[in-house]
């Protein structure tokens, strides 16, 4: 008599919340992995009422209607994790990160400073690690930054012999991010006091959770960090198709945040991250230089960010669900991996 196969695993199930660029894109990668989306959450009172599927483009209803109530979403519905693709600050997402690990609800998110937040918001991820862990959930942080920004570099970092000090350059398409980002960084306005308002209202630099990470991942001890802005302007007018406008030569085209972390062992690590719509000719950039014995660098040409931030995402949820409870970073982590097929827990 043959025996019957055990049963595969239950799927996925997930809330999406923001249902922008990139919940859109989110969408249709959890769909195509046979995530079941069991709810949406959107900020925008046009999205709100209608199914996900219609709202994203996806040419067919997926029998989600989007909500705009977070707290009764979690409380009607069954989810393994909510996929949190919305505000790029951790104290703008505490609050529906709080909702959600009160619940018992795993968070995966393309919030940045959650990505390793206890050098640019000590207080604020030691609270939610705490929550997280009293409620059994886990919340972490991932995307581009996973792999460019943090494990790839680590493993080059992994093959020198001496560091004197590790450099990166980055940039992103900031208009492939939709016009909430791109009212966020005052994009085509005049550059007179754009900086000034941008410092106050960009908190911690993005780019202090990567070198947290970095310095983590080697046993460096940070003892001091530095960040500023400074403003990308356009020299000539560009237009953005994303964004259907143009941005005048002269006014803000984007913001590079660049940041320097010190550390005990007196390896200086830094990074310079510039968001800004590209002219056609420009590539996004992603570049590591290693400075000691040997000099090593990395260059990956006109990466995606976009998608790659989202495929990050998509296959890091399994890690997710299998990970401790608390705020997992990098470091807590299997490195990420491809997965092919339908995700399972």
């Amino acid at each position: 008599m043959t025996e019957s196969p055990d049963p595969p695993p239950p799927r996925i199930r997930a809330i999406l919340f923001g249902v922008g660029a990139m919940g859109t894109l989110l969408t249709r990668l959890l769909v195509d992995k046979n995530v079941e989306i069991v709810g949406a959450l959107a900020v925008s009172p046009s999205k709100v009422g209608r199914d996900l599927g219609e709202v994203v483009g996806l040419g067919h209803k997926l029998g989600v209607v989007v909500s705009d109530d977070l707290e009764a979403l979690l409380s009607g519905t069954e989810a393994d994790v909510a996929v949190v693709a919305a505000a790029s600050r951790m104290e703008a997402m505490a609050p529906a990160f709080r909702t959600c690990l009160s619940h018992g609800v795993n968070v995966v998110t393309l919030e940045e400073q959650s990505f390793y937040p206890w050098h640019s918001a000590p207080e604020l991820a030691a609270e939610l690690d705490e929550l997280a862990r009293a409620h059994g959930a886990t919340l972490t942080a991932t995307g581009v930054q996973d792999v460019y920004w943090s494990l790839a570099v680590s493993a080059m970092m992994a093959t020198a012999h001496r560091i004197d000090s590790v450099h990166g350059r980055s940039s992103w398409r900031a208009d492939e991010y939709g016009p909430s980002v791109a009212d966020y960084l005052h994009l085509g306005e005049p550059p007179v006091g754009v900086i000034e308002a941008l410092t106050v209202e960009w908190g911690p630099m993005v780019g202090l959770g990567a070198l947290g990470a970095l310095a983590a991942a080697a046993g460096l001890t940070p003892t001091k960090s530095e960040g500023k802005l400074a403003p990308n302007l356009a020299r000539r007018d560009i237009h953005s198709d994303r964004l259907d406008w143009t941005i005048p030569a002269g006014s803000i085209r984007g913001v590079t945040e660049t940041v320097t972390m010190q550390t005990a062992e007196g390896i200086q690590l830094s990074f310079e991250m510039a968001g800004y719509v590209h002219a056609p000719e420009e590539p996004s950039i992603n570049e590591w230089s290693i400075h000691g014995e040997p000099e090593l660098h990395l260059v990956v040409p006109d990466l995606p960010v976009d998608m790659v931030t989202c495929a990050t995402l998509v296959n890091r949820i399994p890690d997710v669900l299998a990970a401790p409870p608390g705020i997992a970073t990098v470091d807590r982590l299997p490195p990420p991996r491809y997965r092919h097929g339908p995700l399972r827990a």
